[in-house]
């Protein structure tokens, strides 16, 4: 079968696949809590190898935990660099029941079609779900794809640590993988034709823009930072305003500096998205406060700019009112050109069903921003309602879903049948 001819996605079934990865980590008020590498983790990892099965795909668990389901070709095809597509099924505390599992879905969808119309391939494909995308347990996020493209060694991640103090390596133990043998889950340059990935947009510029599918160019990458800022705690009836050294006013104005110099730069955003002040007592002043700071941009020079801007308002900050720093470096990544060619047979999978596109930036982080590093790259985003995301109320409406993974299936079936 050529890949011009068209197949068409079922609607009940991307539905029903959604439902059923949402009923796993479900708790009350709608939230999701499917952390990586905890019971519901691997709960929805045996409803994907399941799935997989099903479909007639050859499934295979890899050494860091993300699972694969291959599509083979036949004859020589059968030894081509694979096609490979999908996301992940971990989320965040009190998630949403899309990001990450449309990705899933998708590539299950795209898949399935191709088996059940026994389209001729001329490469195999793969789905793939990654282990550990979202940053929420490990401080860290995209560690599958970043350990599979290479990002960082395996040593420089077995340590951290998630907030009951476990390790990674210990966690991977539990679950019954090995830690010195992560590294064999990497892959070089060629051993993937291509990469492609579905996401839910986690802003408002598609739902503003009534537009039903964003074609990718671009994925912002953070520089994340962990600041302590320590000062003297004092009681708070007995100590005069000008003898105080209250870490947290000091922390209030290194905050508001980052919003500052983020706002003041056009592709680049700023966020202080956990603060710790101690003792944490209401008649006492704050003398140690711990925060995080992710800096994301598209731009490498603007982001390094605002990173340095930040970075002197803390010293100058901390000199002025008599406070001792320490920041430790959290991640420091760079932000990713996805593959032309890919971008242009995604606009043009979405013009040939009139799906209404945009193209644009992503300023959250994926997987393909990983992935980008070994294979052509690239990435659909659906509107999310409201653009809220990693929350329970996540929402996305199913006729934007169907338009999303029509086109995802499409690109998916003109990359695995041309040779």
């Amino acid at each position: 079968m050529s890949y011009r001819e068209r197949l068409t996605v079922d609607p009940a079934r991307i539905r029903s696949h959604l439902q059923s990865f949402a009923r796993i980590g479900y708790q009350p008020g709608g939230r999701m809590a499917r952390l990586a590498f905890t019971q519901d983790d691997l709960r929805a990892r045996q409803l994907l190898l399941h799935m997989m099965s099903q479909i007639g795909l050859f499934t295979r668990i890899d050494e860091f935990g993300n699972v694969f389901g291959r599509l083979p070709a036949s004859g020589d095809a059968a030894s081509r660099p694979p096609v490979l597509i999908g996301s992940h099924l971990d989320t965040v505390y009190d998630g949403g029941r899309f990001d990450g599992s449309l990705g899933v879905v998708a590539a299950l969808e795209a898949v399935t079609l191709i088996a059940e119309n026994g389209v001729e391939l001329e490469r195999p494909v793969e789905v793939v779900s990654f282990a550990c995308e979202e940053s929420s347990r490990f401080g860290r996020g995209t560690l599958g794809s970043g350990i599979v493209a290479g990002a960082w060694e395996p040593e420089e991640i077995m340590e951290l640590q998630d907030r009951d103090g476990q390790r990674l390596g210990k966690a991977l133990q539990r679950i019954g993988l090995e830690p010195e043998d992560v590294g064999r889950a990497r892959r070089s340059p060629g051993d993937y034709a291509a990469f492609l990935e579905i996401h839910i947009e986690q802003g408002r510029v598609l739902e503003e823009s009534e537009n039903q599918v964003g074609v990718v160019d671009a994925i912002a990458a953070p520089s994340r930072f962990r600041l302590t800022i320590a000062g003297q705690a004092d009681h708070s009836g007995a100590t005069p305003m000008n003898l105080r050294r209250d870490a947290l006013t000091g922390a209030a104005e290194i905050i508001l500096a980052v919003e500052r110099f983020a706002s003041d730069a056009p592709d680049v955003v700023g966020t202080v998205g956990v603060i710790q002040a101690e003792p944490g007592a209401i008649n006492i002043v704050p003398g140690r406060v711990v925060f995080t700071i992710d800096i994301r941009g598209t731009s490498s020079d603007q982001k390094r700019q605002v990173v340095e801007n930040v970075m002197e308002a803390i010293h100058e900050t901390a000199r002025r009112r008599d406070l001792e720093t320490s920041i430790e470096t959290l991640g420091e990544e760079e932000p990713v050109q996805l593959d032309s060619g890919l971008i242009e047979l995604l606009e043009s999978c979405c013009e040939d069903r009139a799906i209404p596109y945009l193209r644009m930036p992503s300023g959250a982080g994926h997987d393909a921003m990983q992935m980008a590093r070994i294979c052509p790259s690239a990435m659909l985003l659906v509107p999310s309602r409201r653009g809220i995301s990693h929350n329970p109320e996540e929402w996305t409406e199913l006729e934007d879903l169907v338009a999303g993974v029509q086109a995802y299936s499409d690109a998916t079936l003109r990359l695995a049948t041309q040779s």
